[in-house]
C-alpha cells in the first residue's frame, strides 16, 4: 500500500499490509461564535499487528493537497 507514492511500512513490525478505513471526526469549541470542523482521516490498521496509523489530508490556503501527515494517536 502506498501513501503518497512511498510505500507504508508498521512502524512496529515492519508489515507492508494493512486494512483502511476512513474515519470522520466533528471538532467542536465551546467558545461562542466558533463553528465545528469536519476533520476526514485515513486510518490504516497493520494486518499483523494491528499497530494502527491516522493520516489526515492537509490543505494550503484552502486547496487541497495530496500530502498526507501522520496524527498522533
Amino acid at each position: 500500500m502506498n501513501v503518497i507514492g512511498k510505500p507504508l511500512v508498521c512502524l512496529f513490525c515492519e508489515e507492508t499490509r494493512f486494512s483502511h478505513r476512513e474515519v470522520y471526526v466533528k471538532l467542536t469549541n465551546h467558545e461562542p461564535g466558533v463553528q465545528k470542523k469536519k476533520l476526514t482521516l485515513q486510518s490504516f490498521s497493520c494486518i499483523a499487528c494491528a499497530h494502527e496509523m491516522k493520516f489526515e489530508e492537509r490543505k494550503h490556503n484552502g486547496v487541497s493537497t495530496i500530502e498526507y501527515v501522520q496524527v498522533g494517536d
